[in-house]
């Protein structure tokens, strides 16, 4: 058994609460890179540690992980959108 197989139970499901509430913020635009790889950070850490025991919060560390993901795709075509408008703008006047 590797070290980080002894995560708590408490703190796996600490985690994977926070992961979830982070995948939430990974969509506020700017904000939401930093949140999101901070939801990522607590679902590699959450999968890592628990080994083969049940997860109480699984369906909530999931759901923050695709919701992190979303996040940061929300985030790059919102900068790509101002980029290009900025742009757009300067070329035009």
């Amino acid at each position: 058994m590797s070290a980080t197989a002894d995560m708590p139970k408490s703190e796996m499901i600490r985690r994977s609460m926070r992961c979830y509430v982070l995948g939430w913020w990974s969509w506020v635009p700017l904000l939401g890179f930093v949140m999101a790889m901070l939801a990522f950070a607590d679902f590699r850490a959450v999968v890592n540690g628990m080994g083969r025991r049940w997860n109480a919060g699984r369906t909530r560390l999931l759901l923050g992980a695709w919701l992190a993901g979303i996040g940061i795709i929300i985030t790059l075509l919102t900068g790509t959108i101002i980029t290009l408008a900025i742009l757009d703008s300067i070329a035009h006047g």
